[in-house]
């Protein structure tokens, strides 16, 4: 009896029924607690977080960029008009040399030969030159009596055709004085040619400087024919140096004389070297560029630039011809100006852009992210000219006047914008 009673209570449906609804029921709120999560997790709004910074008071200033090279502010190159043989090289590179200086010496022998047949020719000239003088005292004296002699004649005597044949044997005597004076001074001339390529056989400096460059040998032959060979370059002074920069088309407007100037060296590169702007050519220089296409024709442009010599002190002698720069030149300029971070006046505030309503939630279909785009608030392009302060946590929109800008500072114009106001920099947006 009393197993039968315990196999009865075990199938009692009434306490089965309890329990299945009760797990029922626990699962059911799991549930439901699960959708109300995952509904608000994807429908709630993005919060959104502002980065600042402060105005601040300091200096700044803009620069340009530009490359170029170093150069002596004299620089000479010596070569020699003459031709001959190189007989003696007197310096080398490096040397230090004085006005005057012989740097190298020439073959003068043919020239010597050249200047004494002249001389020759010359004290033969003058020789005929005495005779012909003679020559002519005499012409001129018989044509005088003659003259005279028919005066007094009343033309009796001579006769006409021989005081004819007096006056002219005197005029061609007047004329061969005349002709030896002038071959005289053609000898003369050749002489002071020839003296002058004489001392031409000697190339001397024509400045105190330093010889940069010699390219010169002796035994070497020179043809100085056609054109004049270059035997050496001699700088001035390597304590005062040029760099020729080239300044660009868009930035040549804003480079003037007498602006400073920072400049770095591939020699040195932790090391700045400070310069002045000494002037600015007028005159553009063109640089061509070619680039070919598919079909194999070739195009060119033409890229303008101007170039600023820019004057360089160079008393430690580190700096050396041909050197290539990097340079920065200041072209504006302010003290104790207000400044914010140039971040600030490209920033606009964004918004999400609301997501378009989708079919009835359905927890057991597999979610999907929701995509999201930002779009300016505004719908409006960022510009120069305004910035965004927190005003009771809203973003507000402030229009300035900008000055100078280095790229990482805007000088701020006005008192739209106080010192030590935070202005907005950036977001961050998240869930």
């Amino acid at each position: 009896m009393t197993s039968t009673q315990s196999i009865l209570n075990t199938i009692n449906p009434k306490k089965n029924y309890k329990k299945i609804f009760l797990v029922w029921g626990i699962i059911s709120v799991v549930v439901a607690i699960l959708i109300a999560l995952i509904y608000w997790w994807n429908t709630r709004e993005p919060s959104i977080s502002y980065q600042t910074q402060k105005a601040f008071i300091g200096d700044i200033s803009s620069t340009i960029s530009a490359n170029g090279t170093l150069s002596p502010t004299n620089e000479i190159s010596i070569g020699s008009v003459i031709s001959g043989i190189v007989l003696e090289v007197l310096v080398d590179v490096n040397d230090k040399v004085k006005k005057g200086q012989i740097l190298a010496k020439i073959d003068s022998e043919s020239i010597e030969q050249d200047l004494y047949r002249y001389q020759a020719q010359l004290e033969s000239a003058k020789a005929q030159l005495k005779s012909a003088q003679v020559t002519l005292q005499e012409k001129q004296w018989q044509y005088k009596q003659y003259r005279n002699l028919y005066q007094k004649t009343k033309g009796k005597t001579p006769s006409i055709l021989e005081l004819e044949t007096a006056k002219t044997a005197y005029n061609e005597a007047l004329s061969n004085v005349e002709i030896r004076k002038a071959s005289i001074k053609e000898i003369e001339t050749s002489i002071r040619s020839t003296q002058v390529d004489l001392r031409n056989s000697k190339i001397t400096s024509p400045i105190d400087g330093v010889v940069l460059q010699r390219s010169i040998e002796v035994g070497q032959s020179v043809a100085a024919s056609f054109q004049a060979p270059e035997f050496f370059i001699i700088a001035e002074s390597l304590e005062e140096m040029e760099l020729n920069a080239s300044i660009s088309e868009a930035d040549i407007g804003k480079v003037k004389v007498g602006q400073s100037v920072e400049f770095s060296v591939d020699s040195y590169p932790a090391k700045t070297f400070k310069a002045k702007v000494d002037r600015v050519n007028y005159g553009a220089s063109n640089t061509s560029s070619s680039t070919a296409s598919s079909s194999t024709t070739t195009t060119s442009s033409g890229i303008v630039s101007y170039e600023a010599r820019i004057y360089v002190s160079n008393k430690d002698l580190l700096l050396r011809p041909g050197m290539s720069a990097t340079a920065d030149i200041e072209v504006a300029s302010a003290k104790n100006a207000l400044l914010v971070p140039s971040s600030a006046l490209y920033f606009t505030p964004k918004i999400q852009e609301v997501a378009p309503k989708k079919s009835p939630f359905n927890p057991f279909v597999q979610m999907r992210p929701k995509h999201q785009r930002q779009v300016a608030a505004n719908n409006e392009r960022k510009t120069i000219g305004s910035v965004w302060i927190l005003e009771n946590g809203t973003p507000k929109k402030i229009e300035v006047e900008t000055g100078i800008s280095d790229g990482q500072s805007t000088q701020i114009l006005g008192d739209s914008i106080k010192p030590d106001m935070l202005v907005i920099v950036g977001q961050k947006q998240g869930k």
